[in-house]
């Protein structure tokens, strides 16, 4: 089974100060790739998809957080390429209506089980499935990172033709990042922006490269220190996502996108980016989480979201 990724656009931001200190910023519209498969999430399962099929599988199951693009995704993938989805997700207290992400996913045919966040914890740790599970499986890993994924990631590389100094892309699972390092063979420099907070994801990177038997050390890792950890937020970053979307006609979600491309402005303002560099931004997509953030928090950020079935 082949599972073809359209390509994306790379597309100058005009900022006129960056025009004084001879910076130019590019963006690698992955947000564009697919309205429901959206970003980097399909070029992670693109060959874990493929893989299922060649075992004979006719189940995909993944894990994870009551909002998870990953677990969006997977139920979307299903649908589209006729496999039956589970999703195992964190909160025995929720239901297939808690919020949009749920309630697509089980439109889009998945299946549910909800554990108690100690349950949650006692699976990934041990990976024995808390249930008899009908079905020939095939197991995604929670924000969908495993080796499949990093070989869908790093053909991005080869969408981007203009000459560049840095890539910088958000880090969740750290899959995508893992990617582009695999895709850009040690050459440039690639930034990670993670989601979460704290300095361990240079050393997790490491150990990710490890694994992949990957020798690079052209890379950075910036932890979100800005806003409080994952799913934090304030007006800050609120009123950021907003005019960046007036500004550059370009959606970004609170997780991941918004709080990199703050942070990467921020970097600009600060003069922390050498005179005459050139970025590229890599936008991993995202915004179908925005509808629901919105719901739980009233915060009417912009999103691009179609909202088609697969």
């Amino acid at each position: 089974m082949l599972v073809e990724i359209p390509k994306t656009p790379v597309e100058e931001l005009t900022t006129p100060f960056l025009e004084f200190q001879k910076i130019r910023i590019f963006i690698k519209r992955e947000d564009l790739n697919d309205p429901l498969l959206i970003g980097n999430k399909f070029r992670k399962l693109k060959y874990n998809i493929m893989a299922a099929r060649e075992v004979g599988a006719d189940t995909l199951l993944t894990y994870g957080g009551a909002y998870s693009n990953h677990i969006f995704a997977t139920a979307a993938a299903g649908k589209r390429y006729g496999f039956k989805t589970i999703g195992l997700i964190r909160g025995d207290e929720l239901n297939a209506n808690s919020n949009p992400t749920l309630k697509a996913a089980a439109d889009f045919g998945m299946t549910f089980v909800f554990l108690s966040r100690q349950k949650f914890s006692d699976f990934k740790s041990h990976l024995t499935f808390p249930i008899h599970l009908k079905g020939k499986i095939y197991t995604l890993p929670e924000g969908g990172t495993n080796r499949e994924a990093i070989q869908g990631c790093a053909e991005i590389i080869e969408e981007i033709t203009i000459p560049f100094d840095i890539l910088c892309t958000p880090i969740g699972t750290g899959g995508t990042m893992v990617g582009l390092l695999k895709g850009l063979a040690g050459q440039k420099e690639v930034w990670g922006f993670s989601a979460l907070k704290g300095n361990w994801m240079d050393d997790y990177i490491k150990t990710l490269l490890i694994q992949e038997k990957m020798k690079v050390t052209n890379f950075r890792t910036f932890s979100e220190n800005d806003f409080g950890g994952y799913g934090k937020f304030n007006s800050t970053l609120i009123n950021f996502i907003k005019w960046f979307h007036i500004e550059k006609k370009i959606a970004l979600d609170p997780i991941y996108m918004g709080k990199m491309c703050f942070r990467v402005w921020e970097m600009l303002k600060n003069d922390q980016i050498a005179i005459g560099s050139t970025l590229v931004l890599l936008h991993t997509g995202g915004l179908q989480g925005i509808e629901g953030f919105n719901k739980r928090y009233h915060t009417e950020l912009p999103t691009s979201n179609t909202g088609k079935k697969p």
